[in-house]
């Protein structure tokens, strides 16, 4: 049986941690993201994917010259430059010392981990400030040409319904590394009390409808007789009031949309540490009642 003692707290990233990242690559460029934005557009309305549609236009203006030197290692470059939203990065490490204030929460071994999920560009948020709080980063990535070492092809993409397959990643203990490696491991059947994350140990942060499948995944999975289960949480950027009214609709969200504002004493960021506890109670409460009953964790 697993311990499962940890807290997955799992972000989007662009318009829910920052500003839209492959529009700030455009703009370090000089290139205008908005007919940039309107091709995709078109094309996806054609019914071309989404990230691939995006990250195919990256490399025809890398091909044409207006991105003459665009690696990976200038994507990490770029992403150093990153501005976040307020309280980034330091909520990660705020958060972290949080579950530590409760003895019980130590004794019970709890910990916090974070991760991102996003349509973006990986290499980018690995070169972003917030990469060393990250337990591990999901994101499209780029191949490289042997030669030229300039990005060439699309390696991987994440589309709506493919980052669900990260969580289950998460859920069911399967590192990063393995599951880049074997991508058929998340198919793999585990017990739900092997898992290591169970889906009402999680909280899923996200800005939009790239995020609702893994809002709806997460809302889902309850625990035994349904009491519990994960939390999802909505944010929205400064001026994008209708995307937030499209994430309040219809229920896809257990709280917010709320301003993406994590700074201390934000409802941000109070949701967030409500969020924590209730599942760092959940985690010792179960404990209590599992060892009452002689089952052992190994």
């Amino acid at each position: 049986m697993a311990t499962q003692n940890v807290i997955a707290v799992m972000f989007d990233c662009d318009d829910t941690l920052c500003p839209d990242t492959i529009t700030f690559l455009l703009q370090r460029y000089g290139i205008d993201p908005k007919p940039f934005w309107e091709e995709v557009a078109e094309q996806v309305s054609a019914g071309w994917d989404p990230p691939l549609t995006y990250m195919y236009k990256v490399i025809d203006l890398v091909i044409s010259g207006r991105m003459p030197d665009l690696t990976n290692e200038k994507l990490r470059q770029i992403g150093a430059q990153i501005r976040f939203f307020p309280g980034i990065p330091g909520v990660f490490n705020d958060l972290s010392e949080f579950i530590k204030r409760k003895r019980e929460f130590v004794d019970a071994q709890i910990s916090l981990e974070f991760y991102i999920v996003t349509g973006g560009f990986e290499e980018m948020a690995r070169g972003s400030a917030i990469a060393p709080y990250m337990e591990d980063i999901f994101g499209c990535t780029f191949w490289e040409d042997p030669n030229t070492h300039l990005i060439a092809r699309p390696q991987a993409t994440v589309t709506f319904t493919e980052k669900t397959k990260f969580i289950y990643a998460i859920n069911k203990g399967i590192t990063g590394d393995e599951l880049r490696s074997n991508p058929y491991l998340v198919n793999d059947s585990i017990e739900e009390r092997d898992r290591r994350v169970p889906f009402y140990n999680m909280i899923y942060v996200g800005d939009g409808p790239s995020d609702i499948p893994c809002f709806s995944l997460i809302q889902s999975q309850g625990g035994s007789a349904g009491e519990r289960m994960g939390h999802v949480i909505g944010v929205y950027k400064r001026g994008a009031v209708e995307k937030a009214y499209e994430l309040a609709r219809g229920d896809r969200i257990t709280a917010g949309p709320f301003s993406a504002k994590y700074t201390r004493g934000s409802d941000l960021r109070k949701y967030l540490e409500q969020n924590i506890l209730d599942i760092a109670h959940g985690i010792v409460t179960h404990r209590r009642r599992t060892f009452r009953h002689g089952v052992n964790y190994s």
